[in-house]
């Protein structure tokens, strides 16, 4: 090697090195967005409605589950299907536990909520006249709905 070419190199990698430190520093020099524009500011609002929108469907679920109900007649708007039918020839009472409350979503058109868990004890007569008591539980528990969202106030229609 030739001391010309030896230079040349030696030239070239201290180029480079001098080249990538100067863009490291003008990258991490940069200026950052003031905290009125970052995007924390403007998804806070949306969490916030997230966040009590959940909390009243929360609330309205519980109230659907908290009393026994008498006959077969399940709460409505409550999202609460129990396939009872086959199994009952008349239903005296039915208790529900919630295992998992559906997790809420806004969307443009309103709310969906799902992943529930849910369970129903039912009572009463069976199909052969003795008395009967079963168990039903759903992984799938959903409801929709609609959303209005003003400013801190969130209102959920369930239906």
């Amino acid at each position: 090697m030739t001391r010309r070419l030896a230079w040349s190199i030696g030239a070239g990698v201290a180029a480079l090195v001098i080249a990538g430190t100067a863009v490291w520093v003008w990258q991490s020099s940069s200026i950052q967005p003031s905290p009125a524009v970052s995007p924390t500011a403007t998804v806070a609002p949306v969490a916030d409605a997230q966040s009590l929108a959940q909390q009243q469907l929360d609330e309205h679920l519980e109230s659907c589950t908290a009393k026994e109900v008498a006959g077969g007649a399940v709460p409505e708007r409550c999202g609460i299907r129990v396939p009872w039918g086959t199994e009952f020839a008349a239903v005296e009472s039915v208790r529900f536990r919630i295992d998992r409350m559906p997790v809420l979503k806004l969307t443009d058109e309103g709310f969906f909520a799902d992943g529930g868990v849910l369970v129903a004890t039912v009572s009463g007569t069976g199909q052969d006249g003795a008395a009967r008591t079963e168990t039903y539980r759903t992984e799938s528990w959903s409801v929709r709905g609609d959303v209005a969202v003003d400013g801190d106030r969130v209102d959920l229609d369930v239906w």
